[in-house]
């Protein structure tokens, strides 16, 4: 074999390793980088669930507080958690397709503004906002019950959000978690986002709350009644 062709055959063998070398290199890099920003958004992710946490409780404190020293007088003297409506609310004949109605819009409303929104750059501080409502809602209501019934009104307000939220709950923790991970994907994955499979997660996530509506709307009923019905208020 001549000279000239084994020196030719040479050449391309070591080129062609040296192709073979750089995409492996390649390849390696972008493991590593895409292991990096796995990475970034695991620690993201719980640094901002811990925040919401925070937040939560921080804000559910408030609301106890806020009953106990600014609103104890106005609250006991108003119809919040009022014995009357309790007291009457076992004996009132309600209109369960017309509660249904209500009840969906107003929790499909709050979800598709978590959905919606929760791929903006307000995302992050529209569920902190969420979870600072719910956290002062939560408080203000169970201080409320507590200064009307005692220990009573914890009864009370378990039997008012029970079964609902062992729906309602789980999806608000786990489309929260799913919009975090959306929203630190840098902006090249979400303009190649596909928006009909992001519609599809909406639509599973109203599904599922549908279900929380039927629970609240027929079921919370008659268990808020027979817990009325259990307990004696007054006493």
């Amino acid at each position: 074999m001549p000279k000239r062709f084994q020196l030719c055959l040479l050449i391309k063998r070591n080129t062609a390793n040296f192709k073979s070398f750089k995409l492996y290199e390649l390849h390696i890099m972008n493991k590593q980088h895409v292991s990096v920003k796995v990475n970034i958004i695991l620690k993201t992710k719980i640094v901002h669930k811990k925040l919401f946490l925070i937040l939560f409780m921080v804000s559910f404190l408030s609301g106890i507080v806020f009953t106990n020293v600014f609103g104890r007088a106005y609250i006991l003297g108003v119809g919040l958690m009022g014995e009357y409506f309790l007291l009457n609310f076992q004996h009132t004949q309600i209109n369960f397709s017309r509660l249904f109605i209500y009840v969906f819009k107003e929790r499909i409303k709050l979800f598709l503004l978590i959905g919606i929104l929760g791929i903006t750059n307000i995302g992050i501080p529209v569920i902190s906002l969420l979870f600072m409502w719910l956290g002062f809602s939560s408080g203000v209501l169970l201080s409320v019950a507590i200064l009307k019934f005692g220990l009573k009104g914890i009864l009370v307000c378990m039997g008012g959000i029970f079964p609902q939220f062992l729906i309602y709950i789980p999806v608000i923790l786990f489309y929260s978690d799913k919009i975090i991970d959306k929203r630190f994907l840098n902006k090249k994955t979400l303009r190649k986002q596909n928006i009909i499979e992001y519609i599809l997660f909406l639509v599973i996530g109203i599904i599922i709350i549908s279900i929380g509506v039927i629970l609240e709307s027929y079921i919370n009923p008659f268990i808020l009644k027979s817990l009325i019905n259990l307990i004696d208020l007054n006493g």
